[in-house]
């Protein structure tokens, strides 16, 4: 798995950075950390390049590399690698780089790139191919939100990948994985499948079924527990099951979850219009809960068995 984790410097970012520090070791996975800043890099001074920077002297860094060498400390204290003394930083076209190394080996690289944030976040995406984005936007009062948009809501949106977003749930929380028999809730199981390792608690299967539903989705719900629980049993995981009938699901949803849990969610392919005015179910959730929410995203591909690992 390919992870790219964004940190803005801030407490928010510390959690996200925790969060992809422990994705990383538990699970083996690639690491990449970036972070943006407006402009171009014309209008910061330059740091020095090719050349051994004392960490001691970090404050005289441009902004961009300083939120890079505070997430260093956030790394180390997860244990992803030793404190680092120092550093070498490179040009990029639109910013600049340095890497550090984990006691195993791997390179993990260092962003600032300069330009908006999810044109950059997808321009490194389709280049690396991540799996996964993790990050942490800032929270945004109702009036921020009005005038410059939900942050959360665009990323899920737009980025083209799957993305966490880290709130109130860590990767020792529950983990709420919606298994409402949709087609979304059946693609998630693939990227579910990586995650396993990590989850300890009991894997928690949600199902509501809203009050205009029929029995066409209730057998489709069914069916979609009882190859969910079939496939996690298989694997050895233990779980628990929430069913609601007659309910809205988002609101539901959201109060099982609490503050401290993950949620699993996977994308809806409805019309974009629907999405962004109407709202899928991943986007009614991502505005009611202080939970964390990944939302998984996968192309259809015909009448596949997304319970049937690829390699069996």
């Amino acid at each position: 798995m390919k992870l790219l984790v964004y940190t803005d410097g801030s407490a928010a970012s510390a959690k996200a950075l925790r969060f992809a520090a422990h994705l990383t070791q538990r699970l083996d996975a690639e690491l990449t950390v970036i972070t943006t800043r407006p402009g171009t890099h014309a209008i910061e001074p330059p740091p020095p390049l090719g050349r051994d920077i004392d960490l001691s002297d970090r404050n005289s860094l441009p902004s961009g590399l300083q939120v890079l060498t505070a997430s260093l400390d956030v790394l180390s204290a997860e244990g992803l690698f030793e404190q680092q003394l120092s550093l070498q930083v490179r040009e990029l076209p639109n910013g600049h780089i340095f890497f550090c190394n984990t006691p195993s080996g791997q390179r993990i690289p260092f962003y600032v790139c300069f330009g908006h944030l999810i044109e950059i976040l997808n321009h490194e995406i389709e280049k690396h191919q991540y799996d996964l984005v993790i990050i942490a936007p800032p929270p945004r009062g109702r009036l921020r939100k009005m005038i410059l948009g939900d942050i959360s809501r665009k990323l899920v949106l737009d980025l083209h990948t799957s993305v966490l977003i880290t709130r109130g749930g860590d990767p020792h929380s529950r983990f709420l994985v919606c298994a409402d028999g949709s087609a979304a809730a059946k693609r998630q199981f693939p990227l579910l499948r990586q995650f396993l390792p990590v989850i300890e608690p009991p894997v928690e299967l949600v199902c509501v079924l809203a009050p205009d539903h029929d029995e066409t989705a209730v057998q489709e719900a069914d069916h979609c527990i009882q190859e969910a629980t079939r496939w996690l049993a298989a694997r050895g995981k233990q779980f628990t099951v929430h069913r609601r009938m007659g309910e809205q699901p988002a609101e539901a949803i959201s109060a099982i979850a609490g503050d401290g849990a993950v949620i699993f969610l996977g994308a809806s392919l409805r019309h974009d219009v629907y999405r962004r005015f109407l709202g899928s179910l991943p986007m009614q959730i991502l505005a009611r809960t202080k939970s964390s929410v990944l939302v998984a995203k996968a192309l259809p591909e015909g009448d596949q068995d997304y319970f049937t690992d690829p390699d069996s």
